[in-house]
């Protein structure tokens, strides 16, 4: 199955989608042509109460540097892109110089550990995965999972979206359930089906985050800190142009 061109947004979210939540993010500024740089921006920010992303700076903007990206081709090469910080962002770039689609992989495994301890909880550590894909032409996509949690996206006919989802090289358990949320913020919930896949149609443009969560419950210390288990998620994220609503 072969993806439509659309333009790109990766979207990490560490706080529910609602009003005034906080989200780390990336977004891909590109022309989808040949031997065109395309740019990666890793952003800090935070949603308002009407849907609109605004972008920090700061403490947690300086964080959003630890995220490590990585460019993959249609042959499963794996490249490491350098971020280098700006002024509201921290930015990668890439030149694709042969068609096809690239796979955009991104991994924070430094976070520190959500200590609960003084309430009684339970500490978590977070582990945090993003991925999509940037088109150039034509092409295939490679489907050969790249990180822990993975999630591989394509458009079908008639704008239909399909989900794959992997966990650790293999795909993800019959009635394994996703989360997807729509350019307003509702929750719709995705359940992967005995081929590994899931289906849904989007009803507006703009941007889908498309969820994936696991939490191993192996204990261990992390920088001096405790945890019970390791909190694992992966989000992968497209933005709709109007043209997918209305395929035929």
């Amino acid at each position: 199955m072969k993806l439509s061109v659309f333009r790109v947004i990766l979207l990490f979210i560490f706080m529910p989608f609602a009003g005034n939540a906080s989200a780390y993010w990336m977004e891909i500024k590109g022309s989808g042509k040949l031997n065109e740089t395309a740019y990666i921006q890793v952003c800090y920010g935070n949603i308002d109460e009407f849907s609109i992303r605004h972008r920090d700076t700061g403490v947690e903007l300086d964080r959003a540097g630890d995220f490590e990206v990585f460019l993959q081709d249609e042959n499963g090469n794996k490249t490491a892109l350098p971020i280098l910080k700006k002024a509201d962002c921290w930015e990668a770039s890439f030149t694709p110089s042969h068609n096809g689609v690239y796979r955009i992989l991104g991994i924070n495994d430094t976070h520190e550990v959500v200590d609960r301890s003084k309430t009684g909880g339970k500490n978590i550590r977070p582990i945090d995965y993003l991925c999509s894909a940037y088109v150039v032409g034509t092409g295939n996509m490679n489907s050969t999972p790249a990180q822990l949690l993975d999630i591989i996206v394509a458009t079908g006919k008639k704008g239909l979206i399909s989900v794959k989802a992997f966990k650790d090289g293999r795909i993800a358990e019959p009635k394994t359930s996703l989360r997807v949320f729509n350019p307003e913020n509702w929750e719709k919930e995705l359940i992967i089906n005995e081929e590994g896949e899931a289906f849904f149609k989007p009803t507006m443009s703009g941007l889908y985050i498309i969820r994936e969560d696991w939490e191993d419950p192996s204990p261990g210390n992390y920088k001096g800190v405790a945890y019970k288990a390791v909190r694992h998620r992966c989000n992968y994220c497209l933005q709709v142009e109007a043209s997918t609503i209305t395929a035929k």
